[in-house]
């Protein structure tokens, strides 16, 4: 069991196996790829491609326990085989070197010194280039060899940490974190644990029991009709005590892990209905389709339509708005019975009518934002894990692991010019292109070494 734990091989596959699954589920259309409009659409008119996308898209992939326990296995196999090597390494105290299962390279050279002086010039030459030396002698004669980069192990060590910290992200945001919409009118204090929405497969009794209050909320519009800056101060009330965080487009408001980012803005006109003096509707109406008109029930099977225009104007029987801006706010109200309408009419902030003994009234009108609640604890673990990856990649670049051996041999007697002969071998575990570069390199310093 150890050995298939282990095993390069079936890590690599199953890292494979992922990162496929990973790519396919990618171009999958999701929740967040689709608005809740045509998700709901394809839920009804398509239900055989709603259920693949409801079940390999890449949001519903990572949640299942197949994903998860590859996940897991993963870890466990990166974290299993670092513990394997640093105990053998332990054990033999030092860095195991087999010759056999690395990249080698070779030159051979003729010298006219003899065997003792070409063995004290290649241990100064060692020596000088700061090689942990070591010397075997043989019938033929001496191999004198040198080893660098031991300390490259912790730099895989490092690699393998990040390994491991990128594959616990996974489950740790699926199963720690949590992603919801929070819809609030400004300056309106709500509970956040009962007024957010948790998306599917999150919940709301997750995230913290705190008060929450949108504040000086600010749209503006380029030349009053393009999205130029939106944001506004997120105002959080616990047992600490209150703060506030500021919030914009592209610039989270952030508290304790949960991250609060600017989705939608809107305007939500005040409507009251009051019936011998007393109010029996009363609500800042957050208005999602205020071109074509938000549906809110009321008493009496009664119904209100509710659109609303920034900057009002009218043409005849046409109206509409001039800008986004608003610079002169008109709500349109329209009660219906049924299908039948029973009333309509436009009005300016403090503007008032009567509809059947009914006072209608708009005394205001505030703005609301839409606010994507995300917690992601897995996120701080890749971070973690790509620097400690990056920074073991480039100690293992630096500290490449690599041994030089100098077999040292009298001539033989057809080179009568010569008294011994010099085999420069390399051997590296990564980068066979510096490795002959290297050994050539080594080879010509030793030919004009003094």
């Amino acid at each position: 069991m150890l050995k298939l734990l282990i095993s390069r091989k079936i890590a690599l596959y199953l890292l494979a196996a992922v990162l496929v699954a990973l790519l396919i589920s990618a171009f999958l259309p999701n929740t967040y790829t689709l608005s809740p409009e045509r998700w709901h659409d394809l839920q009804l008119h398509d239900p055989d491609r709603f259920w693949i996308y409801s079940h390999f898209s890449t949001p519903y992939l990572v949640r299942t326990p197949l994903f998860l326990g590859v996940s897991f296995l993963l870890c466990l196999s990166t974290l299993a085989c670092t513990v394997d090597r640093l105990v053998k390494v332990g054990k033999a105290r030092a860095v195991p070197f087999e010759t056999e299962k690395v990249f080698s390279f070779s030159v051979t050279r003729c010298a006219a010194e003899d065997l003792e002086t070409l063995r004290e010039k290649v241990q100064r030459f060692l020596a000088h280039g700061k090689w942990e030396v070591g010397c075997e002698e043989t019938a033929e004669g001496v191999i004198l060899s040198g080893q660098k980069g031991r300390s490259g192990l912790w730099g895989s060590i490092l690699f393998h940490a990040g390994l491991i910290a990128c594959f616990v992200a996974g489950p740790v945001t699926v199963l720690g974190g949590f992603r919801g919409e929070l819809i609030v009118t400004g300056d309106t204090p709500v509970s956040l644990r009962s007024t957010v929405v948790a998306l599917e497969g999150y919940d709301a009794a997750r995230v913290p029991d705190l008060q929450v209050e949108v504040k000086r909320l600010r749209g503006e519009y380029y030349r009053g009709e393009y999205r130029y800056d939106f944001g506004g101060i997120l105002a959080v009330t616990d047992p600490k005590g209150s703060r506030e965080l500021p919030f914009s487009v592209n610039r989270a408001a952030n508290y304790e892990g949960y991250q609060f980012s600017l989705s939608e803005y809107g305007s939500a006109p005040r409507l009251v209905l009051e019936r011998d003096g007393r109010p029996f509707f009363d609500y800042y109406l957050n208005l999602r389709h205020p071109e074509e008109g938000d549906y809110f029930d009321l008493d009496g099977g009664v119904r209100a339509m509710v659109m609303f225009f920034p900057d009002f104007v009218q043409q005849g029987e046409r109206i509409g708005t001039k800008s986004k801006r608003p610079d002169h706010p008109v709500t349109l109200v329209r009660l219906f019975r049924g299908d039948r309408q029973v009333f309509q009419g436009l009005f300016q902030p403090g503007d008032e009518a009567l509809w059947e003994g009914v006072r209608i009234r708009v005394p205001d009108f505030r703005h609301w934002v839409s606010l994507t609640v995300t917690s992601e604890r897995g996120v701080l673990l890749v971070m973690l894990g790509s620097l400690l990856g990056v920074v073991g990649l480039f100690i293992r670049f630096l500290s490449n692991e690599r041994r030089i051996e100098f077999t040292l041999a009298p001539a033989g007697e057809d080179a009568a010019e010569y008294r011994s002969t010099c085999t420069i071998r390399g051997y590296s575990r990564y980068y066979p292109a510096f490795l002959e570069k290297e050994v050539l390199a080594i080879d010509e310093a030793m030919d004009n070494e003094q």
